[in-house]
């Protein structure tokens, strides 16, 4: 009853002084581990997500303020027994605002291969913390009944089981935060209340190569959903980019908000990284974001070879030594065939290149040669068409000028002349309507504009053409212009 009259008070006066202050979930804020300590949010996750054998620490800024606002302390070691079982043990303090739990905890986890890839994952996590009031600046007056500041302080043990099932890199598990509490205190305070926590997550594991021999990179994409006594459930989604030498993770949580953060691995077992988090709702909009640490040292796998009559294990250890040594060595003879190889095929690519060349140089000779001689004829021909005399026939209309304005030799079919722009366009347009291809040249001699129908290079061609009104297509009048 002290505890639940000290809770009261303590309400009303943050209440009171901050009026808008916002109140935290009372479960645990360890959405954000999908790396190190993951055993925290489900404690099966002690068998591979923390890295066995390992020591980290994670700590959480609530609100960035280190002094005032609520934070999170876990340091935890993982041990693994052998292919099959893990254990954990860790350090734990969290601050909720109102209260400040300081406690230990130990964990174990065990899998049972079911068929094939397929496994189930068990664990426990048990919790056994020290509770007692997290703000003590007020000081309550003497001549009031209220109750006494360490009437509050209560003694919890706390049973969290665990169970995931894996299919080969996909799993989906289920974690129980408070499957049930025990009050130890003798001030009769409250317990905590059983089964109103539970966490279920989705998982899979993508694995990738961003570097060579990099068999342990993967994609890591986390969904989740969370249950609060007395508050919205949690939703939410992570992802996790993991390699050997870094990692990057994002994720959004319907009431904290938006999170990003990265970290480097240093010779292989020194990790440390960082994470920060956005508030999105509006009861966040004022906050500053919350910060995460992580720290983390991997002691490597232990020696899981049991030692029996008739079994020496440096002599093992000398011919492992060997078997390396012969595999280095073949590796490196096979290096060596395909470094020739690789050069044997560079230099037939060079011989087929330079034939390539070859026969390209010998075929653009063979084209200049040919362009070479069409240019000749062509100017054969327009030298015997400007040589050649045309004999008019009788009120033929005819009309011979030296070329100008680069025009080609030869006779134009004309049909009109304009020295207007406006007409000479409607003319043109109305020669298109009739399904005609009219064509046009400027002589700046007398500021013409001269449309035909067609060049030809003899006076014949031109004749015909325009006897038989341009083959039937063009009625109206049509007369011959010869440019020399």
């Amino acid at each position: 009853m002290g505890r639940f009259l000290v809770c009261s008070f303590m309400t009303c006066f943050t209440v009171f002084v901050s009026g808008q202050e916002l109140i935290l979930p009372t479960d645990l804020r360890q959405h954000n581990l999908t790396r190190f300590n993951a055993n925290l949010l489900n404690a099966t996750y002690a068998h591979d997500w923390n890295n066995p054998n390992s020591l980290s620490l994670w700590t959480r800024w609530q609100w960035q303020t280190v002094d005032g606002d609520p934070t999170t302390i876990f340091a935890n070691y993982t041990h693994q027994i052998n292919a099959n079982s893990a254990f954990a043990l860790g350090f734990l303090q969290q601050n909720t605002g109102t209260f400040l739990d300081t406690g230990a905890n130990i964990g174990y986890v065990h899998v049972f291969h079911l068929d094939g890839d397929v496994k189930l994952m068990t664990g426990v996590n048990l919790f056994a913390f020290q509770e007692k009031l997290a703000d003590d600046r007020f000081l309550p007056d003497p001549q009031n009944m209220l109750p006494e500041a360490n009437s509050s302080n209560s003694f919890m043990l706390q049973f969290s089981p665990a169970v995931r099932l894996q299919v080969h890199k996909f799993s989906v598990g289920l974690a129980l935060e408070n499957a049930f509490g025990i009050n130890t205190s003798e001030d009769n305070g409250m317990s905590p209340g059983n089964f109103e926590i539970f966490t279920g997550t989705l998982s899979n594991d993508i694995p990738i190569g961003l570097f060579r021999n990099a068999a342990n990179d993967f994609i890591r994409p986390v969904i989740y959903v969370k249950s609060i006594p007395d508050g919205d459930t949690q939703f939410g989604v992570n992802g996790l980019l993991s390699t050997s030498r870094f990692w990057i993770q994002g994720g959004y949580n319907n009431f904290y908000g938006v999170s990003g953060g990265l970290g480097v691995t240093l010779a292989k077992q020194f990790s440390i990284g960082g994470l920060m988090e956005f508030g999105t709702g509006t009861d966040l909009e004022d906050e500053d974001p919350s910060l995460e640490l992580i720290a983390a040292y991997h002691f490597g796998k232990p020696d899981s070879r049991k030692k029996v009559v008739g079994f020496d294990v440096e002599k093992e250890d000398a011919l492992a030594a060997e078997e390396s040594h012969l595999e280095e060595e073949n590796r490196k003879e096979q290096e060596r065939l395909d470094a020739e190889r690789a050069k044997q095929e560079e230099t037939e690519r060079q011989l087929l290149m330079e034939r390539q060349q070859r026969e390209k140089d010998s075929l653009a000779k063979i084209q200049r040669e040919l362009l070479k001689l069409e240019e000749q004829k062509k100017q054969d021909s327009i030298a015997a068409l400007q040589e050649a005399k045309v004999e008019l026939k009788p009120n033929e209309r005819y009309q011979e000028v030296t070329s100008e304005d680069g025009l080609t030799p030869g006779f134009y079919l004309i049909t009109n002349v304009f020295g207007t722009k406006k007409y000479y366009e409607s003319f043109m347009h109305t020669l298109k309507l009739s399904g005609l291809e009219p064509k046009s040249f400027y002589r700046s001699t007398n500021k013409f504009n001269y449309v035909y129908l067609e060049r030809y290079s003899s006076m014949d061609e031109a004749r015909k053409a325009r006897d038989s009104k341009f083959f039937g297509k063009y009625s109206g009048e049509i007369w011959i212009l010869r440019i020399r």
